[in-house]
């Protein structure tokens, strides 16, 4: 049934080359512009562009059309981008240019300031909930920019969390501490999708506003059948709800326990 609607969507539908240009001139700037670094080590530069390429399959591939059709595509999409892609972009990133932009003092004290551990969580977690508080979720799948700008937000509060973790000021107890904040913070979300019995987001189950989630992705004028989108209407939204709490409630705990025992392995 996803085969025939994705064959309903043109290819700069499925795959947004907006977001391909702007990994790849990310690339690009990492490659060539910024400055080289003799200590930089091949397997760095490798995690780097894995994580552009996480990105671009979060964000940028068919898993975004599925992820309209789907709930839980949507929170595969949503892990792909807050706990595989930042990890992987903080340990690739070459130093050198950060520590030149922190000579300057003001950017410093921005920088020391918003990667304080509270203010991270703080950051993402208001970021998380609040796209996922149903008005605003429903509200911004029908805003195709609105809804880009809200993931692009969520991944920048991203990044910020995993800078504590990743940080090689922070002592064994913070960062044990800081994991179980984490694990702590990712249950309630999961918890409302898993428990709920009611439907929670129109986006999935209103006929209109689900209409209007996937034809923003089309062209300019470019219409969906109603017969199509009613074939649709197989996906149960309570249960795509329970699976999505279970991809997100395992994924985060697993990724955040391996982080944990890892940074318990290498810090001091």
């Amino acid at each position: 049934m996803l085969d025939i609607m994705l064959e309903e969507f043109p290819f700069s539908s499925l795959w947004n080359s907006g977001i391909f240009l702007f990994l790849a001139f990310s690339a690009v700037i990492y490659l060539f512009i910024l400055p080289q670094e003799k200590k930089h080590p091949f397997w760095k530069s490798a995690v780097f562009f894995i994580g552009l390429v996480v990105i671009f399959f979060s964000a940028a591939s068919p898993l975004n059309i599925i992820g309209r059709i789907q709930f839980s595509a949507h929170i595969v999409q949503i892990v792909l981008l807050v706990f595989i892609a930042p990890p992987l972009l903080i340990i690739g990133m070459k130093r050198r240019i950060l520590v030149q932009a922190f000579k300057i003092k003001i950017l410093a004290k921005i920088f020391d300031f918003i990667t304080k551990p509270v203010v991270t969580i703080g950051l993402f977690f208001l970021a998380l909930y609040g796209y996922h508080h149903p008005p605003i979720f429903d509200q911004a799948r029908v805003d195709l920019y609105g809804n880009y700008l809200y993931l692009f937000i969520l991944f920048l509060t991203a990044i910020l969390l995993w800078v504590p973790i990743l940080s090689k000021k922070n002592t064994k107890k913070m960062l044990t501490i800081y994991h179980l904040i984490c694990m702590a913070f990712i249950l309630p979300l999961g918890g409302i999708l898993l428990l709920s019995k009611e439907i929670l987001y129109q986006a999935y189950t209103d006929l209109t506003t689900f209409t209007q989630a996937l034809e923003v992705c089309l062209p300019t004028g470019q219409t969906l059948s109603p017969e199509l989108v009613l074939l649709l209407l197989p996906f149960e939204p309570i249960g795509e709800q329970y699976t999505g709490g279970i991809i997100w409630v395992v994924a985060g705990l697993v990724i955040f326990s391996i982080s944990l025992l890892v940074n318990r392995i290498i810090v001091k």
